[in-house]
Order: C-alpha cells, then structure tokens, then sequence
C-alpha cells in the first residue's frame, strides 16, 4: 500500500508547481503544551508565506490523522505524510535549556525518507520565538541555514508584524590618522588628527556626525598648519551583511590656519565651507561594533581659494542593542 502511494506521489509531483508540505506538531520539551501549538500555527504559516511550499493546513492533518498530532520520528513522518498525500513533512521541536530556547525543524523527503535540511536556532526571550520560527521556515525553504544567511534585519531590527516599522541605533567612536592636502594649506605635510564621530543607523543607511582635529608639527613649532572639520554626512550601505561597502557624502563647516608662504609667513586663519564626499568599507555590520575604514576627498573652500586633499579613514565604532545610545570606541584616520 505504501509503495503504490510512493508512486502516486512521485507521478503527482511531475506537474505540481509547488511541493506539498505537511507541518506536524511541534514536540514540546520543557515547554509548556499551549506555547508548542502555537508555535506550530506560527511555522505553518511562516513557511506557506515564503512560497517555496504548498503547506497543508491544520485541518488537512486533522482530516487525515484524526488530530494534529506531534510526530518524532521519521518512519512515523513518512507514513503520516503518505496519508496526507504530501511530498515532504516537517518534524519540529522546542527546548528548553537553562535560559535558552531552541527551535529545531527537519525537512524529510516523503519518497525517500532522507533529511534534505534541517537547521536549528536559539533565542533567551520566548518572546522572540516568532523571530526564530520565522527564520527556521526561511533556512527550510531556501536550504541556507540561518546562521550563514545572517542579515542586519535578522540580528539588529526586531521584527515586527508591523510592515511600517523600522528601528534605529545609535553609536559613537573616537580615531587617530591624517589628512593630506594637495598644493594646499601652505603646502604642509600630512596633517594628525584625533577624530570624534556620532552614528545614527538604519539596517540600509547611516547618518555621520563627526568632528576631526588635523594639526601638522615641526621640529620648531607646535603648529604650523591645521584644519579641523564639523561634518554631517549621509551614507548608503550596500547591503545588510556583515561585510559590505557603503558610499555617500558629508557637508559642514571647517576651521583652519596655516602659514600662506610657508614656515612662519604671512600665518592665515578662518573658516569655510566643506564638501566630503567618500567611500568605504564596513566590517562586522551586525554586530554591537562595526570596524569602518573609508576613503573621502575634503573640499574647504576657504583661505583665499580652496583647500583640498584626501584622508583614508579607520574606526572602531560601538553600539547598543535595542536601538540604545551608542558609547566610544577607536579609530583612525591616515
């Protein structure tokens, strides 16, 4: 009986669109009853919802099996999925250990009986068990797990049935580096600063609050040149991965001084407008600290003309959680 079945599965599934899924009971360990069968609802519809399975309902199962009953083993998972006339089942679980829960979900092919994926996740909060549910149906679906498809949105963002919401973090840093202008500034060498920057990040774009001291030394003289630019800038992160580059600009306003014709002559001071564009590249986008080294051309225009050169920038930056304020962090600007 079962072997015709097979046979009918595998002529059925030669047309079908979708492969049919039956989604069984999660099986509750240290968990209370009502939180597996809703968890159970939630997987059902999380997986239906990324359009990769025709999920059979709850009542399709009941139909069939009489209940909606928690399934453990494989050999059980094929006969109930026969009955249900689906290509593949899901088993399910959740755990409790210590102050985790884990989630853990396994596709079986009904024909064969093999394990085509299975990933499991954990989360501290049960209220968050929707995120790992969520999550676990997308891993099933697109046969990655989770923690190699991690995205800002997955780790940073909590997710909302709410299509409209959208949370944002704050963060800060401090840096050490140059700056090295071109013809400019009384021709100086490369000018050391010590940066201070402020960030406000969505998972697609970040907003930069900066402010950089550039001070150029000499055996002689503490200062023979410096220019110390307040910037706001706005940049565009390529993608929500924990690597990834980002692009932009900033706008504000500059303070300089400098020696017009060189070491102690005709010494000149003032401010002007300023134009950075850059680029650059972030690491560990998803995590509480992001490692960001970008390159930018600063445009002053001041000093009786326009001052210019480029600065290669390296920061530490770190955040909190949840969308807190951010704290310090080290850098470097050269």
């Amino acid at each position: 009986m079962n072997v015709a079945i097979s046979v009918i599965l595998a002529l059925g599934l030669v047309g079908a669109d979708k492969p049919k899924v039956a989604v069984f009971g999660f099986q509750g360990v240290g968990i209370d009853s009502v939180t597996a069968v809703v968890a159970t609802s939630i997987f059902r519809s999380e997986l239906g919802a990324t359009g990769k399975f025709d999920v059979a309902t709850a009542d399709e199962v009941i139909d069939a099996l009489g209940e909606d009953k928690v399934v453990t083993r494989i050999s059980e998972a094929r006969d109930a999925g026969m009955q249900i006339e689906a290509s593949k089942v899901v088993i399910g679980s959740l755990s409790k250990l210590g102050t985790q829960t884990i989630g853990k979900a396994q596709l079986v092919n009904v024909i064969s009986g093999d394990v085509e994926f299975e990933d499991q996740l954990a989360t501290t909060s049960q209220d968050e068990l929707d995120i790992v549910l969520r999550r676990l149906a997308k891993a099933l679906a697109t046969r990655q797990r989770a923690g190699d498809r991690v995205e800002l949105g997955d780790v940073t963002e909590k997710e909302s049935k709410e299509a409209t919401r959208r949370q944002a973090f704050f963060g800060g840093g401090v840096g050490l580096g140059g700056f090295l202008p071109i013809a400019s500034l009384g021709k100086s060498d490369m000018l050391m600063s010590v940066t201070g920057l402020g960030l406000y990040e969505t998972p697609d774009f970040f907003a930069e609050l900066r402010y950089t001291g550039n001070l150029s030394f000499s055996s002689t003289t503490f200062e023979a040149a410096s220019y110390n630019p307040f910037t706001i800038g706005v940049f565009k992160t390529a993608s929500r991965e924990d690597f990834t580059p980002y692009y932009g600009g900033a706008l504000g306003i500059g303070f300089y001084s400098f020696y017009k014709d060189g070491y102690r002559s005709d010494y000149q001071s003032g401010q002007g407008f300023v134009l950075a564009p850059g680029a650059g590249y972030m690491l560990f986008h998803t995590y509480d600290f992001h490692v960001m080294a970008d390159i930018r051309y600063h445009v002053l225009f001041g000093g009786g003309g326009v001052q210019h050169g480029p600065a290669f920038s390296v920061n530490l930056v770190y955040r909190r959680s949840q969308g807190s304020r951010g704290c310090c962090g080290i850098g470097g600007w050269w």
